[in-house]
């Protein structure tokens, strides 16, 4: 008998996010529905009317294509396009709409980005958006193996704006569209190879003759060709490539090789392509099954025939253009008997939420729930301090005042936040659970129930769980989360009383991070150290503000007592040996969550804020009024992005390919993959170091951090088993051992790689596409 795992994926970065899945689905008569097309926020709002004309356009035109490729079994039925939640119906010369209902807006199947790209630069499939090195043309996201759905579609603004020069360049925009969408949907690859590359090549020899790697049902004519558009180089040197001339009218196949000639309108099966065509990507990563054997087993076809699609049925697709809905907060508290001996750390955690982290003018409501749920406090937005400060008095402000049952119904909660809060006006709504998370909390019903609200309304689902020592959280919890786009984070009741206040805060603000339009406005904790036994009533530690840190940095202590909190002075000591300090004076500000934080003299700077050289190392000395063993005390330090423009937002995105996969306790148990994609502005960060560290929640309650063979080191090699794509800043790593069942929860580190990890930039060798060809040329 085999045991199930569950996962979590937690993240050490400057932000960081997690996919949510996509909503595509494939009605009866062969319609898709449920497609997403998002525009970036940083997208510019000039272009709104021209963009999302041409985005009709395109899904248009290439509805029929799609439907011609497949034999008559799909085409395009309707899109959903998502404007930023700033964007005027003025601008757009459209209606835009809130969604409502059942209308997907979470998920992103094409994202547009803004700008042109690089100019003259190269699409290549990768992991995650926006690597940088596309330009006009689209690309797809594909981190896993044949046959597997990709991360999404990417567009650039310019290959909207500017229309004319895209179908010059790259040929009829629709066939590029319908060429990706095969790509992201059924799992497939580029049907070519790529100059210099030691698994693709873009040649091959046969009977002493050299060809160009490419999937077509006839030989194709061209030439070889340098960067600079001359001809007659030689096709086993780098920086030679195969160009089509000629009007090459025998070609009829494939799309994912040259859809820009005429008379291309499928993909090669194995009777119509030619006898050879080369180790291109798609012939190697699916072991020469050809592109359409890939996409009929594809479960979208299973039980569908050509002869079960109407051959009538309208083929142009329904537009809907909504705005991205503002986030609606309902914190759902379990406040049952059970939670009194942590009662006052959820208390001061949620506090914390409301007075200090969410933005402004965001909506928030409170539910309290333990045999039943009550709205403490509905729908408010936090338009002031004042405000702030009378929604967090309305959270029970003692163990007190809890439910003398130990009865704990999410459900009910969840009822009443839909019910009384959220009614028709669910869209951005986000519920958030603080709850013990056991068995006890949601039976199967009530799952199902829940999964309900999520299918239907497409609210967000997160989660804080408190199992009491002994007990494993309910893993449903976070399977909700995974599939509504939330997260959810599992604490330790075991560890010190400061732990938990600072993993509860940090939990709050990790979640509130997937609505966050501007990843570079969040906190980032650089230091977390617990205060350890001193001889000499002191404690010493060090951190490190990166270079692109050093806005609103603050230094703080969390003590178990805040007015009697024993600190006596902290002073700091720069990399040349400055001392700054010590400090004895000890700010009330946020006293309300148990941080002491130093109170800086009017007129003087804090030392490694913004302002001064960042990139750093800090020792501090912190000297205390009595024995350090008596003391529960966490230093932490958290910091802001320095520099918030979109160039430099260094962003990282993790994944895994758990959802599509068995996995069991069992010795023929597919590998878990796991995924984390790096981008500084938008480009893809090579030669970081990626590290994976695991740690195992056991059924009776127990935890266990592995250190054999851990942390695992994830690649960025372009090998094909696993990483896809080499210096594209997406890293891969396989896990083929699960030492025991339970909950394994993921770590990713990200560095510099002492100073070694840079980006793709402007003029680098990726940078110049050949002239006059529409072939794409990187990368393998």
């Amino acid at each position: 008998m085999t045991s199930k795992l569950s996962l979590l994926l937690l993240l050490l970065s400057s932000s960081c996010m997690v996919s949510t899945l996509s909503r595509v689905y494939l009605t009866p008569d062969g319609g898709y529905k449920g497609i997403v097309v998002r525009i970036d926020k940083d997208v510019n709002q000039d272009h709104c009317h021209e963009i999302i004309k041409n985005i009709k356009s395109l899904f248009t035109a290439g509805s029929p294509i799609l439907h011609s490729a497949l034999s008559g079994r799909a085409y395009f039925s309707r899109v959903t396009i998502i404007v930023p939640s700033s964007w005027s119906e003025e601008k757009c010369s459209n209606a835009i709409t809130t969604p409502t209902g059942n209308t997907p807006y979470k998920s992103t199947d094409i994202l547009i980005t803004p700008g042109t790209g690089l100019a003259g630069s190269i699409p290549y499939t990768v992991q995650s958006p926006g690597t940088g090195l596309a330009g006009s043309i689209p690309y797809t996201v594909q981190s896993k193996q044949c046959g597997e759905q990709g991360e999404k579609i990417i567009f650039t603004e310019h290959f909207f704006t500017a229309w004319n020069t895209t179908s010059t360049r790259w040929g009829q925009p629709a066939k590029l569209l319908v060429k990706e969408w095969a790509k992201y949907r059924y799992g497939v690859f580029d049907e070519f190879g790529f100059s210099g590359d030691r698994f693709y090549p873009n040649y091959f020899k046969s009977g002493g003759s050299i060809y160009p790697t490419g999937t077509t049902n006839a030989m194709l004519t061209g030439s070889w060709i340098y960067k600079n558009g001359s001809s007659l180089c030689d096709p086993t040197a780098d920086q030679c490539y195969f160009r089509p001339e000629g009007p090459n009218k025998q070609i009829t196949c494939s799309l994912n090789y040259v859809p820009f000639l005429a008379t291309v309108t499928g993909w090669c099966d194995k009777d119509h392509a030619k006898s050879e065509i080369g180790p291109g990507k798609h012939n190697v990563l699916c072991q020469g099954r050809s592109v359409p054997d890939v996409i009929f087993a594809h479960s979208d076809f299973k039980t569908r025939t050509q002869r079960s699609v109407r051959l009538s049925q309208e083929l142009v697709p329904v537009f809907d253009i909504v705005r991205q809905p503002l986030p609606k907060y309902v914190l759902l508290i379990e406040t049952s008997r059970a939670m009194s001996g942590v009662w006052k750390w959820v208390r001061k955690a949620t506090q914390n939420l409301i007075k200090y982290e969410l933005p402004d003018n965001t909506e928030v409501a409170i539910v309290t729930f333990s045999s039943e749920a009550v709205v403490t406090h509905n729908l408010t937005p936090l338009t002031s301090e004042r405000v702030r400060a009378r929604l967090a008095d309305t959270i029970p402000d003692s163990h007190n005042r809890l439910s003398r049952t130990d009865d704990r119904c999410v459900i009910c909660a969840v009822k009443v936040a839909m019910d009384q809060v959220l009614r028709n006006r669910e869209a951005g709504g986000h519920l958030i659970i603080l709850t013990h998370g056991d068995k006890r909390t949601l039976s199967e019903d009530d799952e199902e129930i829940l999964s309900e609200y999520d299918k239907y309304y497409n609210v967000r689902v997160s989660s804080v769980l408190l199992p009491m020592p002994g007990e494993a959280p309910l893993s449903y919890y976070n399977t909700i989360a995974t599939h509504s786009g939330g997260r959810s984070r599992s604490l330790d009741l075991s560890a010190s009383k400061m732990e938990t206040l600072a993993a509860l805060i940090d939990s709050l603000v990790e979640i509130i991070g997937v609505d966050t339009p501007d990843p570079s406005d969040l906190p980032v904790t650089v230091h977390h150290q617990a205060i350890t036994r001193s001889q000499s009533w002191s404690s010493e530690g060090q951190f490190f503000i990166d270079r692109m840190l050093g806005r609103d940095t603050v230094f703080g202590i969390f003590v178990e007592d805040d007015e009697d909190h024993q600190i006596k002075s902290v002073k700091f000591t720069d990399e040349e040996g400055s001392v700054f300090g010590p400090y004895t004076k000890m700010s009330s500000i946020l006293d309300g969550i148990n941080l002491k934080t130093i109170n800086f003299p009017l007129g003087e700077k804090t030392p490694f804020d913004e302002g001064v050289v960042s990139g750093s190392s800090w020792r501090y000395h912190i000297s205390w009024y009595k024995d350090t063993a008596q003391i529960q005390s966490i230093a932490r330090v958290r910091s802001r992005q320095r520099d918030s423009s979109p160039a430099n937002n260094l962003e990282i995105i993790s994944w895994t390919n758990y959802d599509s996969s068995s996995l069991s306790i069992s010795p023929s148990s597919s590998p878990l993959t796991i995924y984390t994609q790096v981008t500084m502005g938008g480009r893809g960060v090579v030669e970081a170091r990626v590290s994976l560290s695991l740690q195992i929640l056991h059924s009776n309650g127990t935890r266990s951090l592995l250190t054999e063979g851990f942390p695992l080191q994830m690649t960025d090699d372009g090998f094909g088993d696993v990483d896809l794509v080499s210096g594209d800043g997406i890293y891969s790593r396989h896990l083929t051992i699960y030492p025991s069942p339970g909950r394994y929860i993921f770590t990713i580190t990200v560095t510099d790689n002492n100073n070694t990890a840079y980006t793709n930039t402007k003029g680098g060798a990726m940078d110049n596409h050949p002239q006059d060809l529409s072939v794409t040329v990187c990368c393998g």
